[in-house]
């Protein structure tokens, strides 16, 4: 048994020793490949957030609306119009509603101008009055025009 035990560890220790104070192995073969730029395609990918609402239980689709509020489809490539700048609405999106039960007071998820923010009735983001919170819908005003933004 005691002749086992010391080939045993003898193999451990000429392991580590030999792992420690050899030379290491390196390759030396070289790979040169030359990659042609012509034939490189762009990778293009359309994601479509088909999926079940975890809080709703249906699938839902948002439409994405421009400025003036008229549906387009989602594409690759927004669709430019010329529309006056003064008058022009930011791009306002109602995200949801959040209700405090004791209170009865209403916090309001809506992205303006690409950032969200919390609101509540009568707070001004970027020119946009909130006049309203509601389930489904928000009423809000931009330089004295009212709109109604559905989820």
């Amino acid at each position: 048994m005691f002749p086992l035990v010391i080939l045993v560890w003898g193999f451990v220790l000429y392991q580590l020793f030999g792992s420690f104070f050899s030379t290491p192995n390196y390759a030396t073969e070289e790979l040169k490949r030359v990659v042609n730029i012509t034939e490189i395609k762009k990778d293009t990918f359309l994601i479509l957030a088909d999926y079940r609402d975890p809080f709703l239980g249906g699938k839902t689709r948002r439409k994405s609306r421009s400025s003036n509020g008229v549906s387009q489809k989602r594409s690759g490539t927004w669709k430019t119009k010329n529309i006056k700048t003064e008058n022009a609405w930011p791009i306002v999106i109602y995200n949801g509603m959040i209700k405090n039960n004791n209170s009865d007071r209403r916090v309001g998820i809506l992205n303006v101008g690409g950032k969200e923010y919390l609101v509540k009735e009568n707070d001004i983001i970027g020119g946009v009055t909130v006049l309203s919170i509601n389930k489904n819908t928000v009423n809000i005003r931009f330089k004295k025009e009212k709109k109604t933004i559905t989820k």
